[in-house]
C-alpha cells in the first residue's frame, strides 16, 4: 500500500502544466466503468482514502488550485490493462494532452500516469482489485488546473 500511495505522490509532484488550455480537457469514464461506492473490502478502502486525501495537498503544493480538483474513482469489469490501453488512447497527443515522462505506467497490478493540457493537470492511477481480494480494477483520477 505505501508503495501505491508513494506512486501517487510522484505522479503529483511531477505535474507541470504552464500556459492556457485549448480543446476539449474533459476525461471520458473508463470503460465498464460506474461510479466506485464503499467496498467490503477495508484494504481497497484506504488506497482509496489515501488517495483521496494524499494526491490533492500534493497538487496544491504544485500550483493547481485547490477548488479546482475534481476526485473521482471508478470501479470497472475491464481488466488493468484495457483500462490502461483506454487512457493511453483517449488521453493522447492527438487530443493535446502531453504525456508526463517518467511515469511508471503499467507495472506489478498497477497504473500509474500523469497527463497535462496545458494549464490541466490529470493523474490517473488503477490497480488490480484481485491482488486484494476483490475484483475488477479500481480507478482513481484527480483533475486540475493552476
Amino acid at each position: 500500500m505505501r508503495r501505491i500511495t508513494l506512486f501517487l505522490l510522484l505522479f503529483a509532484l511531477v505535474l507541470a502544466g504552464c500556459g492556457g488550455s485549448s480543446g476539449d480537457v474533459t476525461v471520458p469514464e473508463p470503460p465498464s466503468a460506474k461510479a466506485f461506492e464503499k467496498s467490503n473490502n477495508e484494504q481497497i478502502n484506504k488506497i482509496i482514502e489515501g488517495w483521496q486525501a494524499q494526491v490533492p495537498t500534493t497538487l496544491t503544493q504544485n500550483q493547481i488550485k485547490q477548488e479546482t480538483i475534481e476526485q473521482k474513482v471508478y470501479e470497472s469489469t475491464a481488466s488493468l490493462q484495457e483500462v490502461a490501453d483506454f487512457y493511453t488512447q483517449q488521453i493522447s497527443s492527438a487530443n493535446g494532452w502531453t504525456e508526463v515522462r517518467n511515469m511508471p505506467g503499467l507495472q506489478n497490478n498497477l497504473f500509474l500516469k500523469a497527463y497535462d493540457h496545458g494549464n490541466i493537470s490529470l493523474v490517473v492511477g488503477a490497480l488490480d482489485a484481485k491482488q486484494f481480494g476483490g475484483t475488477g480494477t479500481v480507478i482513481y483520477t484527480a483533475k486540475g488546473s493552476k
